[in-house]
């Protein structure tokens, strides 16, 4: 029975674990369910209360999200790890580019369609305003037009009596016309002989006269034609020619008739024109009555189909925003899926690419530095300066220069949208402010009327004074109408901004900063969670990273060189296999710890030789805890002090207790470097002097020096009077109020010390120091 007691405990031991690991994996599943029903919970408030989106779209791709993410992350590890990714994927630029877009949706929804929706208004109250005016319009003309409708009736009346009467009037004036030029013949005949009777009188008794003259012009024109030479004698019948004027006394009686000729023609040839020219006067007279309304509007389409244009033109300009606002609406939950595709392509090339993302020096990294140093292979760390801008710690607050330029550009980014999100906000607040203005003005009414009444009386009776009548009363009515330019009836009132929009605009804006501030900090967090699901995987890029800062310090670039030249290959001395000795791995490569032996083995022939090295003769346990503790580590140590060769009696230094910040100084690696007992202990003193400084200086302060000196010195002393030593140490260290001990005064010091106690300037000795490059 006692014998199986070791097995039942063996059994309950593993039915324990088996138990635990089921509670684990079990508690990990509700983790990653309720983790995927509280990022589906997030979204559906996002989608319904934020955006904005319908109930059915809302509560359909919160359904999908939540049965996918909730029973995704806790059913499958894999998509557990891709929800968690999600997590540092959005404090990345994709996350950032997503917030933006969040933004861009959140402005588009709110202050665009703000400002869209008081400018729709705008144009709806001006085209109210137009028709108001002009119904008022029509109505007023209408009103005007009614009392002119009896006087065209009356006009038409008249027209038809008087085209009745126009062949009556038109017959008794054609017979007077008749008789009135009948009698104008006959005065004119008489007129006309009296007026001629004393020419004709003139005519005819003149004659014998003229006839007189006549016959002595004859006879005197011939009597200068035949006497010539005697044309004197001619002269005598000028003598004879008054006689004629005996002839002539019958023209006296002529002078009567002229004379009675001219007084008719003055006193009754003149007032009987006049009495004809009265006559035709009474019979002419004109009518004319002028009445011309034009209305004019000049349109051809009425003001319904004016306004439907307007609003069909307002909204023509605003359907792009409005299609905007659609897609983007609806392209929020495929961006959601955009960043889950992202967190899956980040694990992918965890997974297939060495160089992806590998640039950290983690804690595995400097334990895998700490065995090659152990093993004698090539070390990276203690890292030069121009490889901690590349190289960092996970955990550390400096940026690496490409994380500087992606912040940079980040920010200049995120100033360029903030600039356009505020320039939108600020013309959305215009707008509102301006529109506000005007309705709280324009709270009366403005009336336009005639500035002057003009009253028209007319007095009278018939038709004429009916249609006068008639006009007066329809100008009356268009000088006192109204028309309403202003109502209340198309008053807009403008729709005041979403202030609680605009504060989680700026909560957003808030966190975008920070993500851009930090985010390269919280994106190193995914290679973490790649690492913690993915063991074996980080270890191998681990093992890559070291080989490659190795290459890259022996050549730029030559880490491709070495991939394509099999660079770093060693045969083993066994068989002769090629071994890959730059970041092997211990399971396939054992290198010999004994100082200049060049011992290579693979796996196989070692474990034939009995762990022995055929060339030394060195035995080696092989470790194959990868992590390992305090008390592993001094038995490490304790196994590479034996193997060290018994010629040399001297000892190795390891770099275990050594502190991980010191291996970012620049200084190079120093492998199997042997040193005397005196020398380890000035070494320990220089390092405790380093380690005692929070920021590793070369500069101590009085308090941090003497607390040093004062744990360290006593232990490190080999004869009697430690005391002593101490004081006299302490003495010779002038220290003054406010400032520190400097590194090279301390090594004068412990070099003048250790002369003393152990006489080494008279053995002509020197002592060596590892971090003497200080000074």
């Amino acid at each position: 029975m006692p014998p199986k007691e070791p097995v039942l405990g063996l059994l309950c031991r593993k039915r324990g674990r088996s138990r635990r690991k089921a509670v684990g994996q079990v508690k990990r599943s509700l983790c990653g369910f309720f983790l995927g029903l509280f990022f589906a919970s997030i979204y559906g408030a996002t989608a319904l209360f934020i955006q904005n989106h319908e109930l059915w779209f809302s509560v359909i791709t919160t359904i999908f999200l939540a049965v996918f993410a909730g029973f995704g992350a806790g059913l499958s590890e894999r998509v557990r790890i891709n929800v968690i990714l999600m997590l540092p994927v959005l404090c990345s630029k994709r996350g950032k580019t997503v917030l933006l877009f969040f933004i861009c949706t959140l402005v588009i929804q709110g202050p665009v369609t703000n400002t869209m929706e008081n400018i729709e208004r705008a144009a709806e109250s001006v085209i109210c305003g137009t028709e108001l005016a002009m119904n008022q319009v029509q109505q007023l003309m209408q009103r005007a037009t009614n009392p002119l409708l009896p006087a065209l009736g009356k006009i038409k009346q008249m027209a038809r009596n008087a085209y009745s009467m126009a062949g009556r009037v038109q017959n008794f004036f054609s017979a007077l016309t008749e008789s009135v030029k009948h009698v104008a013949r006959i005065l004119q005949n008489v007129m006309h002989f009296l007026a001629s009777v004393g020419d004709v009188c003139n005519d005819n008794l003149g004659q014998p006269y003229q006839k007189c003259i006549q016959l002595f012009n004859e006879a005197q024109d011939n009597c200068l034609e035949l006497l010539s030479s005697f044309s004197f004698l001619c002269q005598i019948l000028d003598g004879f020619q008054p006689l004629c004027g005996l002839a002539r006394v019958g023209q006296l009686f002529c002078v009567i008739p002229s004379y009675v000729a001219n007084h008719l023609k003055t006193a009754l040839a003149y007032p009987t024109t006049a009495v004809f020219n009265q006559m035709k006067k009474q019979f002419e007279f004109n009518i004319s009555i002028s009445h011309n309304f034009d209305l004019d509007l000049n349109s051809s389409q009425s003001m319904q189909d004016a306004a439907q244009e307007i609003m069909e033109e307002v909204s023509e300009v605003l359907s792009p925003l409005q299609e905007l606002k659609i897609i983007l609406a609806y392209a929020g939950f495929f961006l959601l899926l955009f960043m889950y595709l992202q967190a899956v392509l980040y694990k992918h090339k965890y997974l297939h690419d060495d160089e992806f993302d590998n640039f950290y020096i983690t804690d595995q990294l400097i334990e895998l530095d700490r065995k090659h140093f152990r093993q004698g292979k090539a070390t990276v760390l203690p890292l030069s300066v121009k490889e901690t801008l590349t190289y960092i710690r996970p955990c550390s607050l400096y940026l690496t220069g490409t994380e500087r330029r992606a912040m940079t550009g980040q920010m200049l980014s995120l100033l360029r949208y903030m600039v356009m999100t505020l320039v939108l906000i600020a013309v959305d607040l215009m707008v509102f402010w301006f529109f506000e203005l005007v309705h709280s003005q324009a709270q009366g009414e403005i009336i336009a009327q005639a500035p002057v009444i003009v009253a028209v009386l007319v007095n009278g009776s018939g038709y004429a004074s009916d249609i006068f009548r008639d006009i007066a009363a329809s100008f009356d009515i268009l000088q006192k109408g109204q028309i309403t330019v202003l109502s209340k009836k198309c008053l807009m009132k403008p729709l005041e901004p979403d202030y609680m929009r605009y504060l989680l605009i700026g909560l957003l804006y808030g966190f975008i900063l920070f993500i851009v501030s930090a985010g390269g900090y919280i994106t190193r967090s995914k290679r973490f969670l790649c690492a913690r699901y993915h063991p074996e995987r980080e270890k191998e890029r681990i093992q890559y990273l070291h080989k490659h800062i190795l290459s890259e310090r022996n050549l730029p670039g030559g880490a491709i060189l070495a991939r394509l030249l099999d660079v770093g290959k060693e045969p083993c001395m066994a068989c002769g296999k090629l071994l890959e000795t730059g970041d092997c791995d211990e399971d396939e490569v054992h290198i010999c710890p004994t100082p200049r032996c060049i011992g290579r083995y693979c796996s196989l022939c070692f474990r034939l030789m009995g762990n022995v090295c055929a060339i030394c003769m060195g035995s080696h346990m092989f470790q194959e805890d990868q992590e390992l503790d305090s008390s592993d580590e001094d038995l490490t140590s304790l196994c590479e002090a034996t193997v060290t060769s018994a010629r040399s009696q001297k000892k190795s230094v390891s770099l275990l207790n050594q502190d991980p910040s010191e291996w970012s100084t620049g200084q190079p690696s120093h492998h199997h470097i042997d040193y005397t007992d005196l020398e380890l202990a000035i070494n320990t003193l220089v390092q405790n002097f380093h380690s005692a400084s929070p920021s590793n200086a070369d500069t101590l302060t009085a308090q941090e020096f003497q607390s040093m000196i004062s744990k360290e010195l006593p232990t490190m002393m080999k004869t009697a009077g430690d005391q002593e030593g101490l004081g006299k140490l302490l003495k010779e260290i002038e220290v003054e109020d406010g400032k520190g001990v400097m590194f090279k005064d301390f090594w004068r010091l412990v070099e003048s010390l250790a002369s003393t106690q152990f006489g080494l300037l008279s053995k002509e000795k020197q002592v060596k120091c590892v971090k003497c490059s200080l000074m």
